[in-house]
């Protein structure tokens, strides 16, 4: 076979693998989105669930207490999920931030019956305002992709 033939060989194998390549990262970095779409779609779903729990807890003079709390600890069980998936340093600096706020809120130890105290609905109250000024009822949809959540959660939690 001829130099010449031989450089095209090449030239064509090179152009087939760089595309499998290619394709292959455009595949993972798809994957990647799923995957924060999915697990950022489950934390704020269960914010969502938060606050109207309390939202309905608080027009039913909180007949049922124990659900506030059992849906917080869904909450900060999302986030912990989510966290121990990440591999990103910066990503999981956020969700931790997520998760000490919402840890802030808990008030049983692993009891299914509570009593709230009139300070924990107060507390409570306030975190469900909080989470409906910041877009996390049940009348506002949301957006899943990465960037819009880490927002949202730095404009939540602040620097309180």
């Amino acid at each position: 076979m001829k130099k010449e033939n031989w450089i095209l060989v090449i030239l064509v194998v090179s152009l087939f693998g760089n595309a499998a390549l290619f394709m292959d990262r455009i595949r993972v970095n798809r994957n990647e989105d799923l995957k924060y779409e999915l697990l950022n779609a489950y934390i704020q779903r269960d914010l969502v669930q938060l606050e109207e729990t309390i939202q309905y807890q608080q027009d039913n003079q909180w007949e049922n207490e124990t659900l506030v709390t059992q849906k917080l600890d869904d909450t900060i069980d999302s986030i912990i999920l989510h966290s121990g998936m990440e591999t990103d340093r910066d990503k999981e600096d956020i969700l931790m931030k997520l998760y000490d706020y919402m840890n802030e809120y808990k008030v049983s130890d692993g009891t299914f019956d509570v009593s709230l105290n009139d300070k924990q609905r107060a507390d409570y109250i306030q975190l469900s305002q909080k989470l409906r000024s910041n877009g996390w009822n049940s009348s506002v949809g949301y957006d899943k992709s990465w960037d819009s959540f880490a927002s949202k959660v730095n404009e939540f939690v602040g620097e309180s």
